[in-house]
């Protein structure tokens, strides 16, 4: 019956939950790591889709899941995506403040790949801030990470920077990372940068300012570019041309830097390049004027100009015509959204109160449903626990009275009086019944309440070893502290240090007469009441330790004191004023006082 009415309730409940709360529900199952991997991937997606503001949004949620669960892998990822992205947009000092953070975090997650992608990024926002040092710093970095593991696409790439960074700084010291470069693209030729390395080794031959100035081999890697870009990089073509046009005029080879041009020049013109097209008239210009036809130079450089008016025309006109559309677009999007979102809120509001109304009813009963379960549930687990407590505070009442009162310790006692009286003692044996029976008797009828005073407590303690001292041949000494405490005012659990004392008296039985002690002490520390016990029978033996604790009457002690400590009693080695050396038992006791 309990079993249907919950399965009532929960149907009940999903019927009225909205689509919402259950998607919401079921996106909190998932785990941190899968979260901040789908907000990542989903920020991913609006920046190849060029939306930028959502991939932001998304990004900094990752970093908001990432920062708190503590995910340095998936922070990383976060703040290097968020990194690009804000490099994208121009905002460099931002971008260079996350790429740097991604950095050291990337680096302790061993996430290499990332770590070279971070480092490459934060190269081209130093380059294009216009520092250059750093930017060398960052691209040496991408390139030493890279060859700790093994990315033949990747470290291309990263020496590729490198060698554009030192191109601009010293050619000399960027041909030879170039030339590596070079040999990696070969081995990869379908990821199409071959032509991009030997255009850049070309450029390396014709700084001016570089030992390594020569025309004539820059001329030889823009003819090898230009085979490279027809044979792997269609799209690159034109540029290999006019690069390798430019060599040519530059050596007098006119005839070759026209053909190379005249080709682009006539495919830019009929696919309507203006760019290309412009940038072909001008270099044949200077082809026509080297070879000494100055009207068809002249010719060249006036639609060279006019090409460029026109191109700087259309841009202007392209970009006011993409602001007016966009600006109408915009405006028409955002009536559309308010007319929505009005239509929207008035439906939802009907919805509302017709939800509400039938609401109220379910909510109520169900409501009801579920007290009248609870407090059913209640009333017996409480029922059924206050009774097993109170079986199980009998047992241990029980048990630990056995333990206190063991045959063994009334028959040696016993047969110690009896000693006495045969060796015709009987004021010694009188007095030693005495204190036994009063020892019974305190026993019994501590056992039998909850709480006894601190005063009762010692005058028991007290009176147990007095008792043991006759068992012992020789006898022992012992003191009791109560640490100035008002005994009578401090109330504590009854029969929870004999276990203790017991074990003191067995370990000081194997000492000489004279080297017998056991100090017993009571105080207060930290506002709780402390009971300790040493005794001079020697440091812990191996072993001894946990034998002391599996014992029965130790063990019901511990029991009794609860479970909130690993191990409520302590024990710990002790050495004494007067040399001797010992353990000391110490464990705190719950407590009342009269106040």
């Amino acid at each position: 019956m309990k079993r249907l009415v919950a399965v009532c309730f929960i149907i009940v409940l999903l019927a009225f939950l909205p689509p919402e709360a259950v998607a919401q529900r079921n996106s909190r199952k998932a785990s941190p790591e899968k979260m901040a991997d789908s907000l990542n991937r989903l920020g991913l997606k609006y920046y190849n889709n060029d939306n930028e503001q959502k991939a932001e949004t998304n990004y900094l949620k990752a970093i908001a899941v990432a920062r708190k669960y503590n995910l340095k892998k998936e922070l990383g990822l976060s703040l290097y995506n968020l990194s690009r992205l804000y490099s994208d947009t121009e905002d460099y000092l931002t971008a260079i403040a996350l790429g740097e953070e991604s950095v050291g975090i990337l680096q302790k997650a061993g996430d290499k790949e990332t770590v070279v992608n971070c480092l490459l990024n934060l190269e081209r926002c130093y380059r294009r801030h216009g520092i250059i040092v750093r930017a060398m710093t960052y691209a040496d970095s991408a390139v030493k990470t890279m060859r700790t593991f093994k990315n033949d696409k990747l470290l291309e790439v990263a020496l590729w920077r490198q060698g554009q960074i030192y191109r601009k700084w010293n050619a000399e010291l960027a041909i030879p990372i170039f030339k590596e470069a070079l040999a990696l693209a070969k081995k990869i030729p379908e990821y199409e940068n071959i032509d991009n390395m030997l255009g850049s080794l070309a450029h390396c031959h014709t700084d001016p300012y570089t030992g390594r100035y020569d025309p004539k081999m820059a001329e030889y890697y823009h003819k090898l570019a230009l085979d490279a870009a027809l044979k792997y990089d269609r799209k690159d073509v034109n540029t290999c041309r006019i690069d390798y046009g430019k060599i040519c005029t530059m050596n007098e080879k006119y005839e070759e830097a026209e053909y190379q041009l005249k080709l682009v020049y006539d495919e830019a013109s009929a696919n309507k390049i203006i760019d290309d097209q412009s940038v072909a008239a001008f270099c044949l210009s200077e082809v026509y004027f080297g070879m000494g036809d100055f009207p068809t130079a002249y010719r060249y450089l006036t639609e060279h100009q006019s090409l460029e008016d026109r191109f700087n025309a259309g841009e202007k006109k392209g970009m006011a015509e993409k602001m007016a559309f966009n600006f109408k677009t915009k405006r028409i999007e955002t009536q559309n959204k308010l007319l929505k979102k009005e239509r929207e809120l008035q439906r939802a509001k009907l919805d509302q109160e017709s939800f509400r109304k039938s609401v109220k009813v379910w909510v109520s009963v169900i409501t009801a449903l579920f007290l009248a379960l609870v407090t059913l549930f209640l009333y017996r687990f409480l029922k059924k626990k206050n009774l097993l407590l109170s079986k199980r505070s009998n047992t241990l009442r029980q048990q630990l009275l056995l333990t206190q009162m063991s045959p063994h310790f009334i028959t040696s006692s016993i047969d110690s009086i009896q000693k006495l009286i045969r060796e015709d003692k009987p004021d010694v044996a009188a007095t030693y019944l005495s204190k036994f029976a009063r020892l019974t008797r305190q026993i019994l009828e501590n056992s039998a309440g909850d709480y006894i005073s601190l005063e009762e407590e010692i005058a028991m303690v007290t009176n147990y070893l007095t008792v043991q001292q006759l068992l012992h041949q020789g006898g022992f000494s012992f003191t009791v502290d109560d640490d100035g405490l008002d005994a009578e005012a401090v109330y504590l659990p009854p029969m929870l240090t004999q276990p203790l004392l017991a074990n003191a008296v067995k370990r000081i039985a194997h000492n000489p007469p004279g080297e017998r002690h056991v100090a017993v002490r009571f105080g207060m520390k930290n506002r709780k009441l402390r009971f300790e016990v040493g005794d001079t029978g020697g440091p812990l033996k191996p072993g001894e330790q946990r034998s002391i604790f599996e014992a029965q009457d130790v063990r019901i002690t511990m029991e009794r004191l609860g479970t909130q400590n690993s191990m409520p009693v302590m024990i710990s080695n002790v050495a004494f004023r007067n040399g001797m050396t010992g353990i000391k038992a110490a464990f705190e006791i719950p407590y009342i006082t009269d106040d």
